[in-house]
Parts: C-alpha cells; sequence; structure tokens
C-alpha cells in the first residue's frame, strides 16, 4: 500500500500522457491555457511542448516533494518519541505529492470550455491529504529501534517541534544551508520548467 501512495502520482502522470497520446486527434488545436475574470485570455497552439511542460514540471515538482521527503526522513531521529513528526511529514508529503499529481497532470489536458476540469480535480485533489494521513496513520505504529542510531556530527538536523506537529530545523546547525539549497533548487526547476511553456 504505501508502495502505491508513493509511486502513484508518477504512475497518474504517465498515464495522463498515455491517454493524451492515444487521442491526440481529438485534442483541439488551439485551445486557453489561462482564465481570468472575463473568461480566456491565454490561448496555446496545441503541440507536445505545450502539453509535454506541465507534465515535466509535475513530474519535476513531484521529484522534489520526494526528496524533501527523504532529506528530512534521513537528517531526524529515528527514535520513538519523534516517531510522531516523521510520519507526519511522510504523510503530507505524500498528499501534496498527489495533489500535485492531479493538478498538472489536468493542466496537461486541453479544455476548450473553460477551467472546469481543473477545478474539479483541485476539489478532489484536496481529498489527497486526509487519504494519505489515514493510510499512514493506519495499523500498528513503528516499533522502536532495538538500538538508538548515534546521531550524526554536530546531531539532527531536523527536530520535532514541541507540539509534536512535525520537524523543524535544529537551530544553529551547520548544516542547515544543505537543505535551504534542497527547497530553493526545486522551486528553481518548478519555476524554470513552467516558463518554457
Amino acid at each position: 500500500m504505501r508502495a502505491l501512495l508513493r509511486l502513484g502520482p508518477y504512475a497518474l502522470l504517465a498515464a495522463v500522457a498515455a491517454a493524451l497520446a492515444a487521442n491526440w486527434d481529438r485534442l483541439p488545436a488551439r485551445y486557453p491555457v489561462h482564465w481570468g475574470i472575463h473568461g480566456a485570455d491565454r490561448w496555446a497552439d496545441l503541440s507536445p511542448l505545450s502539453v509535454g511542460v506541465p507534465l515535466l514540471t509535475g513530474a519535476v515538482a513531484l521529484a522534489w516533494i520526494g526528496l524533501i521527503r527523504r532529506f528530512l526522513l534521513a537528517n531526524s531521529s529515528p527514535v520513538p518519541e519523534p516517531a510522531r513528526a516523521r510520519r507526519l511529514t511522510a504523510a503530507i508529503t505524500i498528499g501534496l505529492q498527489w495533489f500535485l499529481a492531479l493538478l498538472f497532470g489536468l493542466a496537461a489536458v486541453p479544455q476548450e470550455k473553460g477551467p472546469g476540469l481543473l477545478l474539479v480535480g483541485v476539489g478532489a485533489g484536496l481529498l489527497f491529504l486526509p487519504i494519505a494521513l489515514v493510510t499512514t496513520y493506519a495499523g500498528k505504529p513503528p516499533q522502536a529501534p532495538e538500538v538508538e542510531p548515534p546521531p550524526p556530527p554536530g546531531g539532527w538536523l531536523f527536530v520535532p517541534r514541541e507540539n509534536g506537529t512535525g520537524l523543524r530545523f535544529a537551530p544553529g546547525h551547520p548544516r542547515i544551508w544543505q537543505a535551504v539549497a534542497l527547497f530553493g533548487a526545486g522551486l528553481v526547476a518548478i519555476i524554470a520548467a513552467g516558463l518554457v511553456r
């Protein structure tokens, strides 16, 4: 089940790409890509680039969120005390990946009559976070390791928040720049992919 939760967003983007390729001849030659208050105000011609950029941007966003999840979990203590924060972090990032896959997948589908499909997708996508939370917290909690792993030099980069609602940077940790670089690089990549369109 967890493999489906983690790999499913990539499969969703691949399924959208396959469906677009299979139905290419039935897609409109020109379609709106942005709607303002008075209707469509930006148009695109159908091309592999016009439908591929949202899919590529979505794949980059999914990979980035996955890297953030791995980075957070690899740099936080796995002992029982922060286990709740680690599970919450995993659930939120998985839910976000599903939401982004649905959002970018539907953004790649040419729509002639308005953003209705995209808006329905956003609404449905908001359900992924509670589903990810329920599936992450369902079942028995993870077992504590028999021997607590030693912290890396300088201590753990991420520590649980005092109220148990996730992880935060350890104040003054010497490797904070790595986390900032990871977060910033993903944003730059997503923005750059969006500018191509």
